[in-house]
């Protein structure tokens, strides 16, 4: 497991603390999850992201390293000069290209790519974007909501009301996702979404080698660990009693002041 903390503030007015961790898992002989956080370097801005690789042999731990690079940069280099939801959305659509020329060089990498979660976070404004089944919740003290809808082939048939969600969860092909970075198919828009994080509040995004094995409440109950630090240790853990089939990452954000 590795683990990170950042935390961004504005003394007496503002604070976020950030935690994240990454771990290979149990059934699994290498990561091909990334993790990364930014704190506010003093232009208003904090950001973490979550990848999930795939395409086999290491061409999965590429992509997710690509994506992660990519869009920290793309980001630092360019906030301010758009909406942030026009810089996630080309942010992501570069990280995608990115795999796809990595692959293009590389026999071994062909269709690689990853899905990816990221929230770009302007005090208490958070930007969230997804593409793929990486997921980002919500957690407030009256509850916990999912604020991402995966792109699957599942959740599309929800969608469709040709399957409940308690069947989806539990489908043989709810894996099989339908939008992601690289690939080489050129489905790397993200959604984009803009919440609000009051006081108290906790974000967490993750892959789906935490959120396929570990329901809501038990998220939710784990997240409210005391210190931020602890929570994704903890969810990582939870993962793992629960058999840790995948890799698994986990980042928390809680505002405190």
């Amino acid at each position: 497991m590795y683990k990170l903390f950042k935390r961004s503030h504005i003394p007496g007015l503002f604070e976020v603390q950030v935690s994240g961790a990454c771990d290979t898992g149990i059934a699994r002989d290498h990561n091909e999850d990334a993790i990364a956080i930014q704190e506010d370097d003093g232009r208003g801005y904090h950001l973490s992201i979550v990848c999930d690789g795939m395409g086999g042999h290491s061409a999965g731990e590429v992509a997710s390293a690509l994506a992660v690079g990519v869009i920290g940069d793309f980001i630092a280099t360019n906030f301010g000069r758009a909406d942030p939801d026009v810089l996630l959305h080309e942010a992501f659509s570069r990280a995608g290209q990115a795999i796809d020329d990595q692959a293009a060089h590389n026999p071994n990498a062909h269709g690689m790519g990853c899905t990816c979660v990221t929230v770009l976070g302007i005090r208490e404004r958070l930007w969230v974007a997804h593409a793929g089944d990486s997921r980002a919740y919500r957690m407030k003290p009256e509850g916990a909501e999912q604020i991402t809808v995966d792109h699957t082939m599942v959740q599309e048939l929800v969608e469709q009301g040709l399957l409940t969600p308690a069947q989806a969860a539990n489908h043989p092909y709810r894996g099989r996702i339908s939008r992601c970075l690289g690939h080489g198919k050129a489905k790397s828009d993200a959604d984009v979404n803009c919440v609000e994080l009051d006081k108290g509040d906790n974000i967490l995004i993750c892959s789906d080698g935490l959120s396929d094995v570990v329901t809501i409440e038990e998220l939710a109950a784990l997240v409210g660990q005391r210190d931020v630090r602890d929570a994704s240790r903890r969810l990582i853990e939870a993962a793992n009693k629960a058999g840790g089939p995948d890799n698994i990452s986990a980042i928390v954000m809680r505002r405190v002041v």
